[in-house]
Formats: C-alpha cells, sequence, structure tokens
C-alpha cells in the first residue's frame, strides 16, 4: 500500500507544483496577492505620517480671514476680541495657535459661500435675530436644499436663550464642505464660550455670589484606555475586511481560471486523459487557491510584525499598536480556516460555472456572503463573550479586534476558531464532492437544459435573476430612496421590480404562470391554520429578534424606534398603511419569491435547502441588519407552506396577518415601547406553530414534482 499513497503524493505535489507555475505567471494574482499587501501597509503609513504633518503645517500657516456683521456688531467686536486674545495667549503647546485676521467687507454670505473668507461672525439684538430666523425658515420652506452655510448659534451669556432674556447673540457661519472654514469655527466657538463663561462668572461675583470661583470642585476627565488599545480597536475592526478582501480577489482570479477558464479553453479534458485522478485534480487546485489566501495572510502578519512590533517605521498616533509574537500567532491561526472557506467556495462556483461572465454573476452574492459578517467587529458593543463566535467569520472578525486590544478570552477565542474551522471543513468536502460530476468540470457534454433551453435552462439562471432585482432593488434605495414617500418606495420596489422581474422571467424563459405562482387551491383547514400560524409565527419571530439583539447583533434603540415612526405616523392614514404595508407585500413579495423563486430552485436542491435559501434572499432583500435573521425565519417558514401545500395562497394570507399583527396594535396604541411578552408566552407560541405544521402537512397535496415527496389526501 505504501509505494501507491507514495504514487498518489507524487501526482498531488506535481499538479500543485503545475498551479503554483501557474499562478506566478498570472501578474494580477500576484499584484493583489503579494504586491499590494507588501505595499498597502507601510504606504498608509507613509500616507498618514505625510497627511499629519501636512495638515499640522498648514494649520500653522493658515490666517484664517472672518467678517463680522449684525446690528449689534460694536458689542460682537468686543467679545470676539476677548476669544482671540485666549487663542494668542494659550498655554498649551499641545495644539498650533490659530491666527484669525478681520475682513472689512459687506457681502459677507455671498464672500463666504465663494470661500474667499472662512467664517461670518454676525452680532445680533434679539429682533434682529428673529427677523432672521424668520426669513432663513421662509427660504428653506421654498428651496430646502438651497442652503449650504451651516449656523452654529451661540446663546445669551447666561446660558439661557435670547428671546427669554433679551440679550444679543452670536451666530457663526461657516461652511461645512470645507476643512478651513469648519477649522475656524471650531476654534473661534471654543473660545467665545470660554469668554462667555468668564462673562457669567464675573457677573455672578459683581452680584455678591458667596463663593468665589476657586472654591468649585475642578472636573477632569481620564481616558483610561490606552492609546494603544485604541489604535489596536481601529486596527482590529478594519484588518478582517482588509484580508478578506485581498483573500477573495486574488483567489477568485486563480480559480475563474482554474476550472472556468480551463473550461473555456478546452485544456481540462486534457488533464483529465492524465494519469491523475479528478480527487487529485481538485484537490491540487484547491491548494492552489489555499496558498494564494495564505500568502496574502502571512504577508500582512509580517508587516504587522515589521511595522508594529519591530517598528521599522515611524508610526501615526492613531497607530500606535502594540503587539506581540503570541497576538501575531493567535491572529494567523484565525485567519488560516478562513483561507480554506474562501478559497473551497470560489473553486466551487467557478466549477459550478460555464463561463467567465457566468463566474462574475455567482461571485457578486458570494462576496458580499463573505463580506457582511466580516464587518462585525465594526459593530458596537459587540463582544466575543457571546453567540457572535458561533457565527463563521464573524466570530473570527470579533476575535481578531479583541486581540488587537490586548483582551484573550480563550475559551471563546477557541469557539470563534473552531466555527470557523468546521464551516470551512464542511465546505471543502462539498467542493470536492461536488466537483468530482462528470458535467460540473467538463464543458464537453451539454446536459438536458442546454439543449431544450426555455423553462428547462430557468433553474439554472433563477438566482443570477434575483441577484440583479437586489442590484436593482439596494441601487433605487441609493439614489431615489430618499426623495420617495414611503407608499412611493413601496410601488417602486414591489410594483416596479419585484412583480415587473417576475413577469419578464416568465416571460423570457416561456413560464407557464399558474405553475410558477403556485396558484393552486387547498383545504379549507389549512386557512385555519394559517389564522392560528399567523399570531404563533409572529411571538415566536419576536423571540428571535429578542435573542438576536442580546447576543448576536445588538441593535441601538435609535434604530428601532426610526423604524418604529414609519408604523406611528399619522400623517399617512391607517388605511393606506395596512394596504402599503400589508396587502401589497404579502401579494406581490409572495409571487416572487414563494411563487418564481422557489419555483426555479425547487428541482435544483433538497427542499430543507430550498427553504433555507428562499428564507435567506427573502431577508437579504430587506437590506436592514436588524432584521435580516426575523425575515428570513419567516421566509423559511413561508417556504415550507408553499412546499407542503403546493399553493401561493396560504402564504399570501400569512404574510398579510404577520404585518397586520406587527402594525394595527402598534398604531392603534394597544402595544407600546414597553410592553414585555412573558417567556411561557414564547414557549406556547412554539408548541402552536409546530401543531400549525402537523395540520397542513397532513391535509396538503406536496408541490407538484417536489423531490422525496408524494401525494397526500385527506380523509
Amino acid at each position: 500500500m505504501s509505494p501507491k499513497r507514495s504514487d498518489n503524493t507524487s501526482v498531488l505535489g506535481t499538479l500543485f507544483r503545475c498551479e503554483i507555475k501557474r499562478l506566478m505567471r498570472d501578474a494580477r494574482v500576484l499584484l493583489i496577492s503579494v504586491f499590494a499587501p507588501l505595499v498597502i501597509v507601510p504606504g498608509y503609513i507613509l500616507v498618514m505620517q505625510w497627511i499629519g504633518n501636512s495638515e499640522e503645517q498648514r494649520l500653522e500657516d493658515t490666517v484664517y480671514e472672518y467678517a463680522l456683521s449684525g446690528d449689534e456688531a460694536e458689542w460682537g467686536l468686543e467679545i470676539v476680541s476677548a476669544a482671540l486674545a485666549l487663542e494668542a495667549n494659550d498655554p498649551d503647546t499641545s495644539q498650533a495657535v490659530v491666527r484669525f485676521e478681520r475682513q472689512q467687507v459687506t457681502n459677507t454670505d455671498s464672500l463666504l459661500q465663494a470661500g474667499e473668507i472662512h467664517l461670518v461672525i454676525e452680532a445680533l439684538s434679539p429682533e434682529a435675530y428673529e427677523r432672521s430666523r424668520a426669513e432663513e425658515i421662509a427660504a428653506d420652506t421654498l428651496d430646502p436644499e438651497e442652503d449650504e452655510v451651516a449656523p452654529e448659534i451661540e446663546e445669551g451669556s447666561d446660558g439661557g436663550t435670547a428671546p427669554e432674556l433679551q440679550l444679543p447673540i452670536i451666530r457663526l457661519r461657516f461652511r461645512g464642505n470645507s476643512d478651513f472654514s469648519r477649522r475656524a469655527h471650531d476654534r473661534l466657538d471654543a473660545r467665545i464660550r470660554e469668554v462667555r463663561s468668564e462673562l457669567r462668572d464675573s457677573v455672578y461675583l459683581a452680584g455678591g455670589f458667596p463663593v468665589g470661583r476657586e472654591e468649585f470642585a475642578s472636573v477632569e476627565t481620564e481616558n483610561t484606555a490606552s492609546a494603544e488599545k485604541e489604535g489596536g480597536a481601529l486596527l482590529g475592526m478594519a484588518l478582517t475586511p482588509f484580508l478578506l478582501l485581498l483573500m477573495l480577489s486574488g483567489g477568485s482570479i486563480m480559480a475563474v481560471d482554474a476550472i472556468t477558464g480551463e473550461k473555456e479553453r478546452g485544456t481540462l479534458e486534457t488533464l483529465l486523459t492524465s494519469a491523475a485522478s479528478r480527487s487529485e485534480i481538485v484537490a491540487a487546485k484547491q491548494m492552489g487557491i489555499i496558498a494564494v489566501g495564505v500568502v496574502v495572510v502571512v504577508i500582512n502578519v509580517l508587516n504587522l510584525l515589521a511595522y508594529l512590533v519591530l517598528g521599522l517605521l515611524e508610526l501615526p498616533e492613531n497607530l500606535a499598536v502594540a503587539l506581540s509574537l503570541l497576538d501575531l500567532v493567535l491572529i494567523l491561526i484565525l485567519f488560516l480556516p478562513l483561507t480554506v472557506l474562501i478559497s473551497s467556495t470560489l473553486l466551487l462556483i467557478s466549477g459550478y460555472a460555464k463561463s467567465y461572465k457566468e463566474y462574475q454573476i455567482y461571485f457578486l452574492p458570494l462576496f458580499l456572503v463573505f463580506l457582511v459578517p466580516s464587518l462585525a467587529g465594526i459593530l458596537p458593543g459587540l463582544d466575543l463573550r457571546s453567540a457572535i463566535a458561533l457565527v463563521p467569520i464573524a466570530g473570527v472578525g470579533v476575535a481578531v479586534r479583541e486581540i488587537m486590544v490586548g483582551e484573550y478570552d480563550w475559551l471563546f477565542l477557541a469557539i470563534a476558531f473552531a466555527s470557523t474551522a468546521g464551516a470551512s471543513w464542511w465546505a471543502s468536502r462539498l467542493t470536492q464532492r461536488t466537483l468530482l460530476t462528470e458535467r460540473l468540470i467538463s464543458s464537453s457534454d451539454l446536459d438536458e437544459a442546454d439543449l431544450l433551453g426555455g423553462p428547462a435552462l430557468f433553474p439554472r439562471h433563477v438566482l443570477r435573476w434575483f441577484v440583479g432585482m437586489w442590484v436593482v432593488f439596494f441601487l433605487t434605495a441609493i439614489w431615489v430612496g430618499g426623495e420617495l414617500t414611503l407608499q412611493g418606495q413601496i410601488i417602486l420596489n414591489l410594483g416596479v421590480i419585484f412583480l415587473g422581474g417576475s413577469l419578464l422571467m416568465v416571460r423570457r424563459y416561456g413560464l407557464d404562470p399558474r405553475k410558477v405562482f403556485a396558484l393552486r387551491p387547498v383545504h379549507p383547514a389549512v386557512l385555519l391554520a394559517v389564522l392560528v400560524g399567523i399570531p404563533a409565527a409572529y411571538l415566536t419571530g419576536i423571540g428571535l429578534s429578542t435573542l438576536v439583539d442580546a447576543y448576536l447583533f445588538p441593535v441601538p434603540q435609535s434604530v428601532l424606534e426610526a423604524f418604529g415612526e414609519v408604523l406611528l405616523d399619522d400623517e399617512i392614514p391607517l388605511w393606506q398603511l395596512v394596504f402599503f404595508i400589508c396587502v401589497m407585500p404579502g401579494i406581490l413579495e409572495e409571487l416572487a419569491f414563494r411563487g418564481v423563486l422557489l419555483h426555479g430552485l425547487r428541482k435544483t436542491w433538497s427542499p430543507v435547502i430550498v427553504c433555507l435559501v428562499t428564507g435567506g434572499i427573502f431577508g437579504l432583500f430587506h437590506v436592514d441588519l436588524f432584521r435580516l435573521i426575523p425575515t428570513a425565519y419567516l421566509g423559511v417558514i413561508f417556504a415550507a407552506v408553499v412546499l407542503l401545500t403546493g399553493s401561493i395562497f396560504p402564504v399570501m394570507l400569512w404574510h398579510f396577518g404577520n404585518n397586520a399583527i406587527a402594525l394595527v396594535p402598534q398604531r392603534m396604541g394597544w402595544v407600546t415601547e414597553e410592553t414585555v411578552f412573558p417567556e411561557w408566552v414564547f414557549a406556547i407560541a412554539f408548541v402552536a406553530l409546530l401543531i400549525v405544521f402537523w395540520i397542513i402537512w397532513k391535509v396538503s397535496t406536496p408541490y407538484p414534482d417536489l423531490k422525496k415527496t408524494r401525494p397526500r389526501e385527506f380523509s
């Protein structure tokens, strides 16, 4: 047996060396995998140093020009002169003194907009201030996008508002899109506030205030986090997504050429006729892509060693990171399974793709699937000692951030490593098993779909259609989302993108609308079960959201409040909210996701995978991170109901009821932010949901042609 094993090892080694030689000849891979990691880190340090030195020099050299206006200009000049005196005599030598020069001009606003002066200081009486504000409000009403000058209002000298105390007002006007103008405002604003405090204290003392200034308790603040920990936190947040982007970019170039490129060139068939087995060919290509990821990680760890540990370059203050050799070893270990996961997945989609163009279509959603969890380290309040350690990639991102600040939670570091290592092992096994099929690693044999086209080809193309719809959905939200009302956004998203895209696919592939949209009648017992399932699924969804908020992605209260304002907006009638938030999604989203998407996937994967994929895509289309998992959970439930019943009508009713039960009670005030459900309610809801699915399973006829199912008749 040993000679055979030696021969296999020799063949695998030969194939791997060939892959590495091909890699070394590809300038794109070398540029992204070797040159970019070597240059980016020192380049970033040098650029940061240059910018910091340039900013400091510019601050010292610039003379900031300001103009003084208003009916209380003489009083304002006294205040500004006192503030400038404080600036000139500042004992703090850590910051350069900012020099100001007054310009005697009349058309202050136009000069400020043109950038010829940096700051306008208005000294106004209360009456003049009220007139000015009324004129500005009227102008904003006529053209709300006109005002590019950001005003700062200085309160009366004793801290109250001007109308109450009838005191003059100093208002600083600056251009927020100019670093010079903003810096002049920030420095002078701070000095004017110091002058105001001194004037206020002098008034108190002159009025017989019984306590002297020196007898007040002083207030000091101290940052307990060292500069090294602050720099480590900053670098730790960016390190994982940065390395992931490099691994995806470099590995993608090699992966697409490893199988897809060889299929297009016809060289893969030649390789298959050699003495190497298919498993050895796949393993060698996989090892080559892993090598790219390992090179990226090792070079960047060496960068950290050279510049952060050994100090070969002087670091900017925000990168004053203290790392040990143990830290670098831990970071390297954490990233190794990530390289295997990325390489296996890239090679898998390269096998599925029949052309470079098709590979690029698959790469975009894969890129997002990897990038989103890698950003977990950026989320505030997310600690490694939580369920996030169980999430592949996300756990590594948080773990790297905590290592960079010198925190070692060994148990959860091991869990984060194990979760990503487990995912990489599964992906590697899946890639090896999948790529052993003839159709995926050879382009010579056309399957039935290639020959028939039309409906037979639709299952292969359905995912790329939904990727395109997601891109359009995302871009329209960025470009025109803020300009549309709630009603306009829903009409655009559901009526144009979802419904329009669905009908276009039906027409493009000659599909039968009744089959695609699952327009089949159901047993009445199913509809009765759905009515029970609506509150049960809603409550279990709330419980799931609570767990996600507590252990995965803590959601800021401000985000929840902003989302809830839509439901509580009194300007939109309740009937319109019900129509646009309940009725339209219940119909149009179901036609798209549980109709077209599910129809395209149902013959490709097993029912469980179809439900998970459909639910995950449904969650991604809702964009908001805090809604991703609960929405995907509902998507899985809806997909399961359609597969069990073969009809879309039950989930239309369920979708409508779910949104209505979330909307109407809050709008009517029956449920408030303080409403808390006891834990036993979630337990009862979960049991009720199981009973609902048991009833649906017993009385329903499954989706036609569903794998591993057979019709059941109700008796």
